[in-house]
C-alpha cells in the first residue's frame, strides 16, 4: 500500500518561520549591572580619594573606642577562658552564678594590673636616672675635659691647633635642669600636647574598657545571637561557610595571643638575669617593659630595647655599650630560634613563613601590621591547606 506524501509545504513554512530571540538570563544582567555599578562607585572613590579617606576617617573614629573594646575584650578573654576552667575545678561547690563575675573580676585586674606595674615601674626609674645623670654631668665633664686635652696635645705634634675645652659644669647643670624643668621648655609643650593626646585616647580606652566588660559578661549571648543573624541572613551553606571561617580565626587568635604572651614571659626573664649578671641597673624595670613591647612581634623588643639603652645612659653610659651589646644577641636568639618556635607552633605557620609575614605587615601597615599579620596569615594559611586538600581528594 503506497504512503500519502507529506505536506512539504507546512514544514518549509514552519522552518522558514523566523524564531524566538532568546534574551540573556536575568541573573547574568543584574550580576553585569552590579558589577557597571561598583565600578562607577571605584572611579568616584579614586577621583574624591581625599574626600572619601576623610570620611573614612570620621567612621573610624567613632568606632574606635568599640575597637579598642573589643580587642580589650579579647585580650582579657585569653586569661579569663582558664581562669573559669580552673574555678570549675577547684570550686566545684560554688554557685554557677559567680563563676563568671569573680573570675571576670580576676582576670580584668590581673591584666590591667600588669601593665600599671609596668607603667610605674618605668617612671620612678626615669626620674632616678635623670637625678643620676644630672650629678654625674660634673664627672663627665672632667672626664671629657681630659680626654679632650689629650686630642689638644696629640695634634699640637703635628701642628695642628684645636680649639681650648671649656665647659662651666655649673652652667651646665643649670641649663639642663631649665631644659628639663622650665615652663617655657619645649620640652614641656611637647610633653603637654602629648599629654592631651593621652588624655584622649584614654577616653576611647576607659569607654572601650566598659565595652569590652559588658562583651565578656554577656559573651555567650551575644555569640548566640550573632549566628542567628548570619543564618537568617544568608543562605545555608553560606552561612555555615562564614562561621566555619568564623570559628577558625578566633581559635587561630586566641592562639596567637596566648604564644605571644608566653614569648614575651621568656624574653623578659631572659632579659632580667642577662641584665642581672652584668649587673647593669634598672634590670627590674627595663626587662618588665622590654617584655610588654615584645607583644609587638619580633621587633617590638628593640622599642623596650631603646627606652632600656636611655635609661641606663643617664645613670651609666658604660653599662648601656654592653646592654645593647646583650639586647643584640637576645634578639638573635628571640628571632631566629624562640618566636618561630613558640608563635609559629602556636599559630600553625612555618618559621620562614612567620618572619616574612612580619616584615611585610609592618612594611605594609606598621605596627597594626606587625600586630595582625601573623594571625591573619595564619587564618589564610589554613584556608589555603582546607583547599588543597579538597582539590586533591576530587582528582
Amino acid at each position: 500500500m503506497a504512503k500519502k506524501p507529506q505536506n512539504t509545504a507546512s514544514n518549509k513554512n514552519e522552518d522558514s518561520a523566523p524564531q524566538e530571540r532568546k534574551w540573556p538570563d536575568k541573573a547574568i544582567i543584574r550580576y553585569i549591572i552590579r558589577a557597571l555599578v561598583l565600578l562607577i562607585v571605584f572611579a568616584w572613590a579614586l577621583v574624591n580619594l581625599d574626600a572619601v579617606l576623610r570620611f573614612l576617617g570620621k567612621v573610624l573614629a567613632l568606632f574606635t573606642p568599640f575597637l579598642i573594646g573589643g580587642a580589650i575584650a579579647f585580650l582579657i578573654n585569653v586569661v579569663l577562658r582558664p581562669l573559669e576552667c580552673c574555678w570549675n575545678k577547684v570550686c566545684r561547690k560554688a554557685p554557677a552564678k559567680l563563676t563568671r563575675p569573680v573570675c571576670l573580676t580576676a582576670s580584668t585586674v590581673l591584666v590591667l594590673g600588669i601593665l600599671f606595674a609596668v607603667v610605674f615601674m618605668m617612671i620612678p626609674s626615669l626620674r632616678e636616672s635623670g637625678d643620676e645623670f644630672i650629678q654625674s654631668i660634673p664627672a663627665y665633664v672632667e672626664e671629657i675635659g681630659q680626654w679632650w686635652a689629650g686630642v689638644v696635645r696629640f695634634a699640637a705634634k703635628y701642628n695642628i691647633v684645636l680649639p681650648e675645652y671649656a665647659i662651666d659644669p655649673d652652667l651646665l647643670i643649670e641649663k639642663v635642669t631649665a631644659l628639663l624643668s622650665d615652663e617655657g621648655s619645649g620640652i614641656l609643650t611637647v610633653t603637654w600636647d602629648a599629654a592631651t593626646s593621652v588624655l584622649s585616647v584614654l577616653v576611647d580606652v576607659l569607654l572601650g574598657l566598659v565595652f569590652a566588660l559588658y562583651l565578656l559578661a554577656k559573651k555567650e549571648i551575644i555569640s548566640e545571637h550573632l549566628k542567628k543573624l548570619i543564618v537568617t541572613v544568608l543562605p545555608q551553606k553560606k552561612a555555615q561557610r562564614l562561621l566555619s571561617i568564623a570559628s577558625l580565626a578566633n581559635q587561630t587568635f586566641t592562639n596567637f595571643v596566648s604564644g605571644q604572651l608566653t614569648e614575651a614571659v621568656i624574653i623578659g626573664v631572659l632579659c632580667f638575669f642577662g641584665m642581672l649578671i652584668l649587673g647593669i641597673p634598672y634590670a627590674g624595670a627595663v626587662s618588665a617593659f622590654v617584655a610588654v613591647t615584645a607583644l609587638v612581634p619580633i621587633f617590638g623588643a628593640w622599642i623596650g630595647g631603646g627606652l632600656g639603652a636611655f635609661l641606663i645612659l643617664l645613670a651609666e653610659p658604660g653599662k648601656a655599650l654592653w646592654f645593647i651589646l646583650f639586647l643584640l644577641i637576645l634578639q638573635q636568639v628571640e628571632g631566629n630560634l624562640i618566636y618561630p618556635k613558640v608563635v609559629g607552633k602556636s599559630v600553625g605557620l612555618p618559621g620562614l613563613l612567620v618572619l616574612m609575614t612580619v616584615t611585610i605587615g609592618g612594611e605594609a601597615f606598621g605596627i597594626l601590621g606587625m600586630l595582625f599579620s601573623v594571625p591573619v596569615c595564619a587564618v589564610l594559611y589554613s584556608l589555603y591547606l582546607e583547599f588543597m586538600k579538597k582539590a586533591s581528594a576530587r582528582h
